[in-house]
């Protein structure tokens, strides 16, 4: 019966006053009975229902059975089938006889294509049993736990340089830095008729672009002028984050995000996390293993980035993400799906190795290479917020028990082993906040 292939319990009544029995909903997270019941009025027929085609057909109710369904503080469903044929369909009859016409007819109707019960509806079951989610989700039990959140402290420079310009778009500022002999610099923000830059631009590639002498110039008090000053330090914040990963990191304009270069013969790309374990930061993946001549498309680890300013400090929101290439450089033509499916398949301990290497590589200490100098950076990192917090919970509880489908989503049903499962030994879990969202004395 279908019933029990969902993992529910059926409940047969003995005597039958327009209910047949009821349905008792298994909770698909634990295993556990909800305690949460259907009751069910069942008409089988192997004959065709009136009306009935290959779309629709309806069925004729008596008003006894209409009163009875009606006056049930339960919910009740009506199904009909042809046992035969194997095929049953259902409605949710208070909500249909609330319709003063569908009361006064006595009649439903049935869209086969949208009301057939087949395959596992314990979702839609336990929206009409229980609406508000009590029975079935679980909540913080009293434990103390650390959480590690996915803000990242930044240390930020006390000055930066403004001066006037004729230049309007950053384009043209690019332009006149390729036609000197100095590296090209991408720190540095237009606004207003005036660039500003994190370093003092004579000597520099940026020399040319300024029309008057540059004026140091605090950036606490150029973040104390009002929304407008703090949207001015958030570009100038990114700007720098970018001129600072330049080496390791490439700006994707059209994906607004930061992924790793490819390596010059496009092989794998390993760095350590905080942990000491290495992580894959650039991959190729092939249409035949056994052909590596033949890449399908190449993985970078990629990362997007929000800066705020949480009352006096100032925190950079690490969000991982994945970039797919053809090359290496031109975006796969099936990178959405790909991305999709990496989403659909990461659990916590992904999300969690991945923040930490994030975080790792932005404070400098990533590389295996005892001989690696890093570049001189424009932004300090220090180490990610943590919260100590006395409620938590227990991940067994979250965990579907053997036996128990919850789904044929693979991001719902299957755990995959994405990667190494970083963790710190210190830390319970990881808690994405949303900078945004996130204030001194607000609840966690």
């Amino acid at each position: 019966m279908l019933v029990y292939e969902m993992g529910h319990v059926w409940h047969d009544r003995r005597v039958d006053a327009g209910i047949d029995g009821s349905i008792e909903l298994r909770d698909p997270a634990t295993g556990h009975m909800s305690n949460r019941h259907i009751l069910v009025q069942s008409k089988a027929s192997d004959r065709k229902f009136s009306g009935e085609d290959d779309d629709k057909f309806w069925y004729l109710c008596e008003d006894a059975d209409v009163d009875y369904w009606m006056s049930s503080n339960i919910p009740v469903i009506l199904i009909c089938s042809h046992p035969a044929e194997r095929k049953a369909w259902w409605v949710h009859v208070q909500p249909w006889f609330e319709n003063a016409s569908n009361r006064a007819s006595r009649r439903v109707d049935f869209n086969k294509a949208t009301q057939e019960l087949v395959g596992d509806i314990s979702g839609k079951l336990f929206a009409i049993a229980d609406p508000h989610g009590v029975a079935h989700t679980r909540v913080a039990e009293r434990k103390n736990e650390r959480l590690i959140s996915n803000l990242l402290e930044v240390d930020v420079p006390d000055v930066v340089y403004s001066a006037r310009t004729s230049h309007t778009s950053p384009k043209s500022v690019y332009a006149v830095q390729r036609k000197t002999k100095h590296e090209v610099r991408s720190d540095f923000v237009l606004w207003a008729g005036r660039i500003y830059a994190w370093n003092p631009t004579p000597g520099t590639a940026l020399a040319m672009v300024p029309d008057s002498a540059g004026n140091p110039v605090s950036f606490g008090e150029l973040t104390a002028g009002g929304p407008d000053s703090e949207r001015l330090a958030v570009r100038l914040l990114n700007a720098a984050l970018q001129h600072d990963l330049r080496a390791d990191c490439r700006w994707n304009n059209d994906r607004k995000l930061l992924h790793f270069w490819p390596t010059e013969d496009l092989t794998e790309r390993r760095i350590v996390s905080t942990t000491g374990r290495e992580r894959l930061v650039f991959k190729g993946y092939y249409k035949h293993k056994d052909d590596p001549t033949r890449p399908q498309y190449y993985r970078h680890a990629a990362l997007r980035s929000h800066f705020s300013r949480l009352g006096d400090d100032w925190f950079c929101e690490i969000l991982p993400d994945y970039f797919y290439s053809d090359d290496g450089y031109k975006e796969f033509a099936f990178a959405d799906k790909n991305l999709a499916k990496m989403k659909r398949i990461e659990r916590n301990a992904a999300r969690l190795g991945e923040t930490l290497m994030w975080a790792s590589f932005l404070q400098g200490e990533t590389e295996p290479d005892l001989f690696y100098t890093p570049p001189q950076r424009i932004l300090d990192f220090g180490p990610l917020a943590k919260f100590d917090v006395d409620r938590g919970i227990t991940d067994k509880n979250w965990v579907p028990p053997k036996g128990v489908d919850i789904g044929e989503d693979p991001g719902e049903a299957a755990v995959v082993d994405v990667d190494d499962g970083d963790s710190e030994d210190d830390l319970d879990g990881l808690l994405f906040t949303g900078a945004a969202d996130w204030d001194e004395g607000k609840d966690l």
